[in-house]
């Protein structure tokens, strides 16, 4: 009995664990293939909290400059070649009644970066350059 218990947990976790990132097929044109003078940059979104009303139906859309650039599903990435420069990077949810997003001022100079979705410590949707 205690192996069955054991083997139930194990599929139950095995079953809400994050699976591997995958690429998103909704980026603009403009922006999915490299060019001289741009900078790749990723941005990920961290699979929510089980449960969540954010979910597959609601697409965490990426903004460059105020313009969207890209939709993410739970686990998906985004990988973007923006021209060299200062941008403004924003995430928000698609459906979400109250503003659920977040911006950042990025400089941009020829060296990749990576940015990640999520929720941080305190439970606030965070967008957070992690190289």
């Amino acid at each position: 009995m205690r192996k069955f218990i054991l083997v139930c947990a194990a599929l139950v976790l095995a079953g809400c664990s994050a699976g591997p990132y995958e690429p998103t097929q909704q980026v603009l044109q403009a922006y999915a293939s490299q060019k001289p003078g741009t900078t790749k940059i990723r941005v990920h979104r961290q699979p929510q909290i089980a449960g969540s009303i954010l979910d597959e139906s609601c697409p965490l859309i990426v903004y460059m400059d105020n313009k969207e650039v890209a939709g993410l599903q739970k686990n998906q990435y985004a990988d973007l070649y923006v021209p060299n420069g200062t941008h403004s990077l924003k995430v928000k949810f698609s459906c979400a009644i109250t503003p659920l997003d977040k911006a950042m001022t990025i400089q941009l100079d020829g060296t990749p970066q990576t940015y990640e979705t999520g929720l941080n410590s305190a439970q606030r949707y965070s967008l957070t350059r992690v190289n």
